[in-house]
């Protein structure tokens, strides 16, 4: 089913592949919860030979993506649990909306990475290429 949308930047996305050619993977490691690596990028694409760093300092912009992802899973929590729950006391969901926060970091850091990198990359674009 994902291998329909190949082409566009939600391909790269989720799958974590290169903005450009959607072939080489950006993570050195698969497993966004292996706390000792999940953080190991690819400096270029092993694939097409795009630089993924554009420039000193890129990857700044991604923590506000982050943060964005980060809102939208603590407002998903939270009506969760109004909804499944409504007479929980005020404390269950702080620390319900601290710990989904915190699970989900890794996927969210990893997200936040390539929606930030496609926002500036074309799929297939030959001037992108940096061989």
């Amino acid at each position: 089913m994902l291998e329909s949308t190949k082409g566009s930047k939600f391909y790269s996305i989720v799958k974590y592949k290169c903005p450009i050619c959607h072939e080489g993977q950006y993570w050195k490691g698969k497993n966004p919860y292996d706390l000792k690596n999940f953080h190991i990028d690819r400096e270029i694409c092993s694939e097409c030979g795009h630089k993924y760093e554009i420039e000193n300092g890129f990857y700044y912009g991604a923590m506000y993506v982050s943060y964005g992802i980060s809102v939208a899973v603590a407002v998903a929590t939270f009506m969760a649990i109004y909804v499944l729950f409504p007479e929980t006391p005020y404390y269950t969901y702080i620390i319900a909306v601290i710990l989904s926060i915190f699970l989900f970091m890794p996927i969210s850091f990893r997200t936040s990475r390539l929606i930030w990198m496609n926002m500036f990359s074309s799929y297939g674009k030959k001037e992108n290429f940096n061989k």
